[in-house]
C-alpha cells in the first residue's frame, strides 16, 4: 500500500481555518461523518479544503469517517495537541521524514522542488502547501532548517503580492479567495472548469451526494493540472 494519497493534493488550506474547524469540533462534538454540512455557513471553498486536507493527512476515510486519531485531536487542549500532530504530520509526509531530505538543513528551494515531485503540486499552490507544512510542524514540535523558516512566496500571481493585511485576513475564514489556487490566467473572462464546478456546488438544489462528486472531478483536474505544471517546471 503506498503511504502517499495519488488522488489528493497535499494541504494547501491555510491552517488556522484547519484549527478554527477543529476548534468548532470540539465545542459541538464530533460527529459520525465530516461532510460540508458539518461546517455550517462556512464557505464551499474553505470547508471542501480542509475536508481533502483531512483525507490526506489520514484523519478521516474516503466516506468522511473520522479517526479515534482525528477525535483525540479535536478533544485535546490546545496545549495538548502538539503532541498530537506531531506523528500525524510524519504519517501524512512520508517522503519528508526519510533520507535523502533532512528537514533540519534543507532549503526553501529543496522543500519547493521535493513537494513539486512527491505531491504533484505547481505553480501558488506550492506556496499554501509549504505554509501549511510549515505551521503544522511548528504546532508538533518538529524541528525544520532556518531556511525553510524563513521561505518567501515564489507564485509570481496576484495572490503572492497582496498586502500583508489581506494575507492577515485570508488566514480566517472571512475571506476564501486564497483557498484555491487562482486561475492561471487572471485576466480571462472565463473561468477554469475547476472553478466553475465549484460555483457550481453553492447551488441549493444540489445535494450531498452530487456535491462529493463534483469535489471529486474538482481534485482530479487541479491534481492532473498540478502534474503538468510540475512537469513543465522540470
Amino acid at each position: 500500500m503506498n503511504d502517499k494519497p495519488k488522488s489528493l493534493t497535499a494541504p494547501y488550506a491555510t491552517f488556522s481555518a484547519f484549527i478554527n474547524f477543529l476548534n468548532k469540533l470540539r465545542d459541538a462534538g464530533v460527529p459520525s461523518r465530516i461532510d460540508p454540512s458539518v461546517f455550517g455557513n462556512v464557505s464551499g471553498t474553505i470547508s471542501y479544503s480542509i475536508i481533502s486536507t483531512l483525507k490526506f493527512l489520514k484523519l478521516i476515510d474516503e466516506s468522511g469517517t473520522p479517526s479515534q486519531q482525528f477525535i483525540d485531536l479535536v478533544n485535546a487542549s490546545d496545549e495538548a495537541r502538539g503532541p498530537l500532530m506531531k506523528p500525524i504530520i510524519e504519517k501524512g509526509y512520508p517522503t519528508l521524514f526519510k533520507p535523502p531530505v533532512h528537514l533540519t538543513s534543507m532549503t526553501a528551494g529543496q522543500f519547493d522542488e521535493h513537494v513539486r515531485q512527491e505531491y504533484g503540486v505547481g505553480g501558488s499552490t506550492v506556496d499554501k502547501v509549504a505554509l501549511f507544512f510549515i505551521a503544522a510542524s511548528k504546532m508538533a514540535g518538529i524541528a525544520v532548517s532556518q531556511h525553510l523558516l524563513s521561505r518567501k512566496p515564489v507564485a509570481t500571481s496576484s495572490a503572492a503580492k497582496k498586502s500583508a493585511k489581506q494575507r492577515r485576513r485570508d488566514n480566517g475564514e472571512d475571506v476564501d479567495a486564497d483557498d484555491l489556487p487562482p486561475p492561471p490566467n487572471p485576466s480571462s473572462t472565463t473561468k477554469a472548469l475547476e472553478y466553475q464546478l465549484i460555483d457550481l456546488m453553492s447551488e441549493p438544489d444540489i445535494d450531498d451526494t452530487v456535491k462529493q462528486s463534483i469535489w471529486s472531478l474538482v481534485q482530479f483536474l487541479m491534481a492532473r493540472k498540478a502534474k503538468k505544471a510540475a512537469e513543465t517546471e522540470a
